[in-house]
């Protein structure tokens, strides 16, 4: 007979629990959420144990390499998102342990100790990062000293802030990153303007610490008076350069060098008070003065003028004597420098010369520059004889006619021309003068010479009184610059008296 029986036998059914109702589940979360895949360990899931190990290294080396303080909300949402996602798949994995233990017959575990070792981890990975700043900070305070005393040269402080940089990208803090940049930046500056001094470019390295200095990161203090030292070596520089290139004329360049050099000189004892150095620049100016004005001391005087002229109008509070000596050096050098001209025939630099002193100093030697101005004057007049005759001349001959009646030679000249008449002489110390003759109205140019004394009855008389001695004179007329006039040398005797008359004839 056939036999029937009942449905085949099912499998219990596996029991299903929520994702926080699950005691494993919330133990395995709180674990994998300390970014260590502790949860994983408490599972004895090796596998995703190993994984979650590796991917939170490989995270952290990714970090430290690539740079984590720069893009802190990045990698800290790369981090967050790498817990929560072990948490919620430690949710899942723990909630199947529970149900195949449920599935046994077995009670899922609920002891606490999951509980602590996940806030112990929490509270390391908080440390940990901490431990990395304080490092990292410990590090830059390193840096910091050793750049304070100056020591910025490769291999020590900039090695140092650059081992910050390179090595504690893991502090995630960005202000521990700018300082350290900062701060071998500003290094950078301080060890580029040390490395000016000792090249000897005082200049470049005065704008070198400038630079360091104006850097929010500077640290270095000048408490040995270095920059000071520098501004003192810049300034002998300056003075020696503009020696070295004098070429016995005062150029822009020479005049620059050392001005600039008295201001650098000045600045020492005002911004650098109280350093060795600022106690050397008076005698530095001092000595600046005495060779910038080289020409003097060796008697070259117009030279030796352009010298002092330099420094003339400069604040020598700080060497009273230089002042005192610009005082009586300078009118000397203008009043010799006046002659030196006047000797070489170069009468209008001379004029320049007694008109400083004329008035800038009209108390030094009042007497000798009044004595230079009738010598220009006789110059000039003898450079104007010079040109009219340049194209001939007539032979200036006179004899005494009568007496002066005094101690003086008399010349009296009739103008009988229809011109004007100049006389021209320079005589004994320079005595001079240029008179000029109205023209005769009612005289014409002769035909034939006058006969008797009828050349003296019409035209003014020009009469000039001289001091006995011997003169270079000259009567011309303003008709022509090709007329020779009449030029010679006259010996005037006390008590002549010369008569002649000036006339013209047809060419």
């Amino acid at each position: 007979m056939p036999q029937f029986g009942g449905p085949p036998p099912q499998p219990p059914k596996r029991p299903r629990l929520g994702l926080l109702s699950s005691p494993s589940a919330v133990r395995a979360a709180l674990l994998n959420l300390s970014g260590t895949g502790a949860g994983y360990f408490y599972l004895r899931q090796w596998p995703f144990f190993a994984v979650a190990a590796v991917l939170t290294l490989g995270l952290l080396v990714a970090a430290a390499i690539v740079g984590a303080t720069d893009n802190v909300l990045l990698w800290a949402l790369v981090f967050a998102a790498w817990f929560a996602a072990a948490a919620v798949h430690g949710l899942f994995a723990g909630r199947s342990r529970d149900e195949r233990a449920l599935g046994r017959g077995e009670q899922p575990a609920k002891g606490r100790m999951p509980f602590v070792v996940a806030a112990v981890l929490v509270v390391a990975l908080v440390v940990s990062v901490t431990g990395v700043w304080q490092a990292g900070e410990w590090r830059l305070r390193t840096a910091d000293a050793a750049h304070a005393r100056g020591e910025c040269a490769p291999g020590e402080a900039v090695a140092a802030y650059e081992g910050v940089e390179n090595l504690f990208q893991l502090s995630f803090s960005p202000s521990l990153m700018e300082r350290a940049r900062a701060g071998a930046e500003a290094c950078v500056l301080l060890d580029r303007a040390q490395a000016d001094v000792d090249s000897g470019d005082y200049e470049r390295a005065l704008e070198s610490y400038a630079s360091y200095f104006n850097h929010p990161a500077s640290r270095w203090e000048d408490t040995d008076g270095e920059i000071a030292d520098i501004h003192l070596s810049y300034a002998a520089d300056l003075v020696s350069t503009a020696r070295e290139g004098y070429r016995g004329e005062v150029t822009e360049d020479y005049r620059e060098s050392m001005r600039q050099a008295h201001e650098v000189y000045s600045v020492i004892p005002v911004d650098y008070e109280g350093t060795e150095a600022a106690g050397q620049v008076p005698t530095a100016l001092a000595e600046m003065y005495e060779t910038g004005t080289g020409e003097y001391a060796d008697e070259r005087w117009c030279a030796g003028f352009d010298q002092i002229d330099v420094f003339a109008d400069l604040d020598w509070s700080a060497v009273p004597e230089v002042a005192e000596r610009i005082a009586t050096e300078r009118p000397d050098a203008a009043l010799r420098c006046g002659w030196e001209h006047v000797d070489a025939g170069r009468f209008s630099p001379a004029e320049d010369m007694v008109d400083l002193l004329e008035s800038e100093y009209p108390d030094h030697e009042a007497a000798d520059v009044e004595k230079m101005t009738v010598h220009i004057g006789a110059g000039k007049i003898e450079e104007e004889m010079d040109t009219l005759t340049i194209l001939g001349e007539s032979d200036f001959n006179s004899t005494p006619t009568s007496s002066s009646g005094s101690g003086k030679a008399v010349l009296e000249v009739t103008n009988n021309t229809p011109f004007e008449m100049r006389f021209l002489y320079v005589g004994p110390d320079k005595v001079h003068d240029e008179i000029i003759t109205a023209a005769c109205e009612n005289c014409e140019v002769y035909t034939s010479p006058p006969t008797g004394n009828s050349c003296f009855d019409d035209g003014d008389v020009m009469r000039v009184e001289f001091d006995p001695g011997k003169y270079r004179v000259l009567l011309t007329s303003s008709e022509s610059l090709f007329d020779k006039p009449l030029h010679g040398n006259i010996t005037f005797e006390a008590g002549d008296k010369h008569q002649v008359c000036y006339y013209k004839m047809e060419q």
